[in-house]
């Protein structure tokens, strides 16, 4: 994976967090996904994305979380715990912090 060049290592990492949204993840998987030191995944990831990757996935579960409470088949808490987020709060502070709203305004909203 080495040979790989940094930018396709970067795509297929990003890839496989949008097929693993649901799964929990840390920084040791991403960076064992693309071959490389953790400490060398975060800088090629920051430099290739603008994000850190950690910030890349949370923003990634959000924007799954918005198209999950538009669906209306999931409650808060269970898009909570199914995006691997600590806690129904957490998942609150969140998506407000990333929207403006809360879950329940947004879905409303929509």
């Amino acid at each position: 994976m080495h040979d790989t060049p940094p930018a396709a290592n970067v795509a297929r990492v990003c890839r496989y967090i949008d097929d693993h949204l649901t799964e929990p993840l840390t920084l040791a998987d991403l960076a064992g996904h693309a071959g490389l030191s953790r400490h060398y995944f975060s800088r090629l990831f920051r430099a290739t994305t603008g994000d850190p990757p950690m910030r890349y996935l949370m923003r990634r579960r959000l924007e799954h979380a918005r198209r999950l409470l538009l669906d209306r088949r999931h409650s808060v808490c269970e898009i909570a715990m199914l995006l691997h987020f600590a806690d129904q709060s957490h998942f609150c502070r969140s998506f407000r912090r990333s929207t403006g709203q809360s879950p329940l305004q947004y879905s409303r909203a929509q």
